[in-house]
C-alpha cells in the first residue's frame, strides 16, 4: 500500500518538475522581427521557454484572505471553522534549481501555516532521470520514528514500475517532450481566448515588478465579472477541445500513457453537453460567484522571456441554498534567474536515504 501511494505521488512530482523545467531562454535569431501585439508575445514567450539548459525559481503562494460563513446548526460549521483559521494567511514557498545535463532539479518546499496550529514545514525533494528523494519532514503534529525523520526516502521509479506491474514512462519524463508539450498546449489555450477582451499590456513601472526584474514588456490576463461567464464558455467550447487535438498525436498519446479511444471519448462528452442548459447554469453564476480581480501578469525581458508571473485572485461566493458565503484573495508569483548558468545544489544526491522496502519493513 506505501509503494502505490508513494508510487502515485512520486509520478506526479517527477512529471510537474520536469514540466517545469521547460522554462528557458530561447536565443535563436533574437534579432529576428517580433509581433509585439499582447497574445503575440504571450505565445512567442510559450515557445521561448522551451530551451533552458538551467535555471533557478522561486516561487510564493499566500492566502491573504478566506472566510467561510455557514448557519450555525450546520453539522460541518466546527470542522469548516477550524480549516480556515489553519490556512488563513498560510504561506507555500517554493525554491526550486534545476538542470537539463545531466538531468537534476532539486525543490525545497516550505509551508508556513497560521492561526491556533501555527506552524513550518520543510520539505526538500531531489529528483533525477530515474529517481526521486523525499526528506521525511520533523512534524509535531504527526510523531515519527527518530531513526526516519530528517531522512531521505529513496525511489526507483523503473523497479517501482516493474513491482507494480507497469512499465516506466521514460518519454513522460524526458525534458525536451515535456517542454514541447508545454508550448504546444499553451499556444492551444491562448489562441482560444479573444485577445482585445483578455489580454492587454501594462507599463512595467505600474506592474509592481519585484527588485531585480528587468523587463521589456508585461502582459496581463484578466477576466472579470462581466467577462467570467465567456471566459468558461471559451475553455469548454474552444479551449478543451483544442487541447484534446493536441495531444491526439502519436508522440503525445504514448508519452500520457492515452489511447486514441481515449481521446475520441474525451472529444464525444464535450460535444455532447447541451450548450442550452449550460448557457443556462452560467447565468445563474452570478448568483453564486463575484469576480474582484483575476488576473495574470506575465512579464518578459528583452529576448521575450517571461522572467516573472504574478496572479492575483479575489472572488465572492455564495450558496443560498445553504445560506453560505465566503471569499477568497490569494497572490502567487514566480520570478526565475540564473538561467542557463552553472547551478549549486544545496541538498545534491542525497546518501542518507531509506528505500521503499526498508520503509515498507519498518514497525511505527
Amino acid at each position: 500500500m506505501k509503494k502505490k501511494l508513494f508510487g502515485s505521488m512520486s509520478a506526479v512530482v517527477m512529471a510537474g518538475t520536469l514540466v517545469l523545467s521547460g522554462c528557458g531562454n530561447n536565443a535563436a535569431n533574437p534579432a529576428a522581427k517580433v509581433d509585439d501585439s499582447p497574445k503575440a508575445l504571450m505565445k512567442q514567450s510559450a515557445v521561448n521557454a522551451t530551451s533552458a539548459t538551467s535555471y533557478q525559481m522561486d516561487s510564493n503562494f499566500t492566502l491573504n484572505e478566506l472566510t467561510v460563513k455557514m448557519p450555525a446548526e450546520s453539522m460541518d460549521s466546527a470542522s469548516v471553522d477550524q480549516v480556515v483559521s489553519m490556512l488563513k494567511g498560510a504561506e507555500f514557498n517554493v525554491k526550486t534549481v534545476y538542470q537539463g545535463d545531466p538531468m537534476q532539479a532539486e525543490m525545497n518546499l516550505e509551508v508556513k501555516l497560521k492561526g491556533d496550529m501555527e506552524m513550518t514545514i520543510k520539505l526538500p525533494i531531489v529528483v533525477t532521470k530515474e529517481k526521486m528523494y523525499v526528506k521525511v519532514p520533523n512534524i509535531a503534529i504527526l510523531p515519527l520514528p527518530e531513526n526516519l525523520v530528517g531522512k531521505f526516502i529513496e525511489i526507483d521509479m523503473k523497479e517501482l514500475a516493474a513491482e507494480q506491474g507497469t512499465e516506466f514512462n521514460e518519454a513522460m519524463l524526458d525534458p525536451k517532450n515535456t517542454q514541447k508539450l508545454s508550448a504546444d498546449l499553451s499556444a492551444a489555450v491562448l489562441d482560444s481566448f479573444d485577445e482585445a477582451k483578455y489580454f492587454k499590456k501594462v507599463p512595467t513601472g505600474e506592474a509592481g515588478l519585484p527588485e531585480g526584474v528587468k523587463a521589456e514588456d508585461v502582459v496581463r490576463f484578466e477576466v472579470t465579472n462581466d467577462t467570467v461567464k465567456d471566459a468558461i464558455t471559451t475553455l469548454v467550447n474552444v479551449a478543451l477541445p483544442k487541447v484534446l487535438d493536441t495531444l491526439d498525436t502519436p508522440e503525445y498519446r504514448e508519452m500520457m500513457g492515452l489511447t486514441e479511444q481515449d481521446l475520441k471519448d474525451a472529444k464525444s462528452e464535450l460535444s455532447t453537453k447541451d450548450n442550452e442548459e449550460m448557457s443556462k447554469d452560467l447565468d445563474e453564476l452570478k448568483n453564486y460567484l463575484t469576480v474582484n480581480t483575476f488576473q495574470i501578469d506575465t512579464a518578459l525581458n528583452k529576448d521575450k522571456f517571461p522572467i516573472h508571473q504574478k496572479m492575483t485572485i479575489d472572488v465572492n461566493f455564495k450558496d443560498p441554498e445553504s445560506d453560505s458565503s465566503g471569499k477568497v484573495s490569494l497572490v502567487g508569483s514566480s520570478t526565475y534567474s540564473k538561467l542557463n548558468e552553472k547551478q549549486t545544489f544545496e541538498v545534491g544526491i542525497p546518501t542518507d536515504t531509506i528505500t521503499l522496502d526498508e520503509l515498507e519493513n519498518m514497525n511505527y
